[in-house]
């Protein structure tokens, strides 16, 4: 098991190629289903820094293993793609610059989450660096399309498993706990067309669309003592119209609804149902995308992400919490993340989840987004500690 001290130096020696590396993939476009740039980047480094074995599945998930012993496997997560940055314009430095200013590396995914994986990449390899076993084996993994909807990861966890996980999304190297999850719903209202100058020849379906968004307001909606309230929010709308003197035959309205364990898909279409009939013709449904993943394939998955949460007073939970508050100087206090992570799809596969990563996520998917370096330093010395503290209590 290694200790802070230790991991600290192996860090500082290692600052500069940690850096370079960040700077690689953030420089490295890498939309959902364009990923194979960044990814021959992070497999040519998993080489350089000593993994084991190397491979990418199906859909491109890149999984490092650093060997260990008999005892339990710890796995780590993260993520290659990222969002649209937008206009350069907006941005202070261009999106994929990885600009260094201050002390911030600068860029498109450098929080979300390419930082992260670079630190969980450095981290666990301090095993090899210092020549010690680690108790099981290490997986680090590295998922595509999480920002779609955790295809990935999804993917990754029908054949893929270990005793226990870390996710590495930003939590300014804070602990995380859990989220709640989200459902990506349609309601389709079917109304009949007509020219909008003979209105009685139609059935609009806007004011069936209209009726339902008046009663969302007062579903009642189920709350969590730890993840806290589920939200649903109305975002899309579309109708199968795109001239304006035309009432169309369908409206649909997309939400999208943050959801805590007690509210699963099936409910919360039930739920839908029971508003949406009262207010004219519809068909609620969850959402479902056919995505191109860059190897090649095409993947139908639904648009669901697990809600998740792990006992503040879990054995995983108690043994990191000593190294995380040696390493930051501060006390730990478990928290959730307010936004949805493939940590969601892990835990549903049945492994107990953690998450703790460098960098400011309220930064993600802004035109502000950077990340401090001596955050991302000082996560790369925590993880291999963290590991080492799992595998042994999971072997108590």
């Amino acid at each position: 098991m290694l200790n802070f001290a230790e991991t600290t130096a192996v860090t500082q020696n290692q600052r500069e190629a940690l850096i370079k590396f960040t700077q690689s993939i953030v420089t490295t476009p890498s939309l959902s289903g364009e990923e194979g740039d960044v990814a021959d980047l992070i497999t040519a480094e998993l080489k350089k820094i000593g993994y084991d074995d190397i491979w990418t599945d199906a859909v491109g998930n890149i999984v490092g293993k650093i060997n260990g012993g008999s005892g339990p496997t710890v796995m780590l997560n993260g993520h290659m793609d990222v969002v649209d940055p937008g206009p350069d314009a907006g941005w202070p430095h261009p999106a994929f610059s990885g600009k260094i200013v201050d002390g911030h590396l600068w860029g498109r995914g450098s929080v979300d989450m390419k930082g992260p994986v670079a630190a969980m990449m450095y981290g666990a390899a301090c095993y090899k660096t210092l020549g010690v076993e680690p108790a099981g084996d290490i997986f680090m993994t590295v998922a595509v399309s999480e920002e779609i909807g955790g295809l990935g990861s999804k993917f990754l966890m029908r054949d893929f498993s270990a005793d226990a996980a870390i996710v590495g999304e930003p939590s300014n190297n804070q602990l995380r706990i859990g989220h709640r999850g989200r459902i990506e719903l349609q309601i389709k209202f079917t109304g009949r067309s007509a020219h909008a100058s003979a209105p009685h020849l139609g059935i609009n379906p806007h004011f069936a669309a209209a009726r339902f968004l008046e009663k969302l307001k007062r579903l009642p909606l189920a709350e969590d003592e730890l993840l806290g309230k589920s939200t649903i929010a109305p975002t899309l709308y579309k109708t199968d119209q795109v001239s304006s003197n035309v009432i169309p035959s369908e409206a649909i309205i997309f939400l999208d609804w943050r959801n805590v364990p007690a509210e699963t898909p099936k409910h919360a279409i039930t739920e839908l149902e029971k508003l949406a009939n009262d207010c004219g013709d519809c068909e609620v449904v969850v959402t479902r995308q056919q995505r191109k993943t860059y190897p090649g394939p095409t993947q139908d998955f639904a648009s669901i992400f697990p809600p998740f949460s792990t006992a503040a007073d879990h054995a995983l939970v108690k043994a990191v919490t000593p190294i995380i508050a040696e390493a930051t100087g501060q006390p730990v206090s478990p928290d959730v993340w307010n936004f949805a992570t493939d940590g969601g799809h892990i835990h549903a596969a049945g492994v107990p989840v953690i998450g703790i990563g460098p960098g400011d996520d309220a930064l993600a998917h802004t035109n502000q987004e950077r990340i401090d370096i001596a955050e991302l330093e000082l996560a790369s010395a925590i993880y291999g500690p963290m590991i080492g503290a799992m595998m042994e209590v999971m072997s108590a």
